[in-house]
């Protein structure tokens, strides 16, 4: 599904709680380049728009879920190779019913969002 690019970090952010708290973490810190996101989940910054507000409230939602929770925003300059890593991945096709070696480290591509945007039909 196409995004703007807030909407892919936060898409990231729910993934990443969903994986952590399926694995039992119970404290986690989570580092992010998006400052705006970083700050909206600290309740620092307003989330004026709809969506991303959606999206934030989806995010608290799952912090919850956490003993301890911490948000960390990192300059760009040094994600850079998550950054490269990331603009290789969106360079691949969907392949569906493909068999894994779960001993090998793969990719889960999302095809739908994890927060419905309300104005326009997702499913």
């Amino acid at each position: 599904f196409p995004v703007q690019n807030n909407i892919a970090e936060y898409e990231a952010l729910i993934h990443g709680l969903h994986w952590a708290t399926k694995k039992g973490i119970k404290n986690l810190q989570v580092f992010g380049d998006s400052e705006l996101i970083v700050n909206q989940v600290r309740g620092q910054h307003a989330t004026k728009n709809d969506l991303l507000r959606n999206y934030k409230n989806r995010v608290s939602d799952l912090i919850e879920d956490f003993e301890a929770f911490n948000i960390v925003s990192i300059p760009r300059k040094k994600n850079e190779a998550a950054d490269r890593l990331a603009a290789v991945g969106a360079t691949f096709d969907v392949v569906e019913n493909i068999k894994r070696d779960k001993t090998q480290p793969h990719m889960h591509v999302i095809v739908r969002p994890a927060v419905p945007n309300n104005n326009t039909s997702w499913q």
